[in-house]
């Protein structure tokens, strides 16, 4: 998860006038790129770790209800999509015509991330993470909040509703945190 926001950091110092605060990670994939190779190979190998990591969090859970299959099937699908498939099909530069590349990109990354900012609603029902309802309940809210902000960015230029690389940054630390301390405080099986 740190590796989301040190990648990017590092390959978007070669991208010459990129800016973290303004532009999203997916833009260093994008045609024309300088670093087009390793940020697509970067996103791949980010979603095989985070299905790697929903594997780890079911073998923490001794119960497989409802809950514990949607809440393990979020962080799957997230990594399969916004990891995977991102890296596989790249985004269209900002103001080019859509192509099916960065369709399949946009629908795959964005299906990915709701998936994972639902993931602390299910967490509520799962008993390995009793206790942790009232922050999850909070990184739910937060996730849900940060993304409608990136997603209203996406239609600015300028101004702070126009930070699309803010808001998806901070976006992937809520999600990414509430994944993150529901598997360091999970219960024991």
């Amino acid at each position: 998860m740190i590796g989301d926001f040190v990648v990017p950091h590092m390959l978007g110092r070669k991208y010459p006038n990129y800016n973290i605060a303004y532009d999203v990670i997916s833009q260093l994939g994008t045609k024309g790129s300088p670093v087009r190779k390793q940020i697509s190979a970067w996103l791949i190998i980010l979603g095989v770790l985070f299905i790697c990591f929903g594997m780890g969090q079911g073998m923490q859970f001794r119960n497989q209800t409802w809950a514990h299959w949607i809440y393990l099937w979020g962080i799957v699908v997230f990594g399969i999509g916004a990891g995977v498939i991102a890296g596989i099909f790249p985004e269209d530069t900002r103001g080019a015509k859509e192509t099916i590349s960065g369709k399949i990109h946009g629908i795959f990354s964005g299906l990915g991330f709701m998936f994972l900012i639902i993931n602390p609603l299910w967490a509520l029902w799962i008993d390995e993470l009793n206790g942790l309802g009232g922050l999850n309940t909070i990184l739910f809210v937060l996730g849900m909040t940060t993304f409608g902000l990136f997603a209203a960015s996406e239609k600015k230029e300028i101004g702070l509703l126009g930070m699309s690389g803010l808001w998806q940054r901070l976006n992937m630390l809520v999600v990414y945190s509430a994944i993150l301390m529901n598997f360091v405080f999970t219960k024991p099986a």
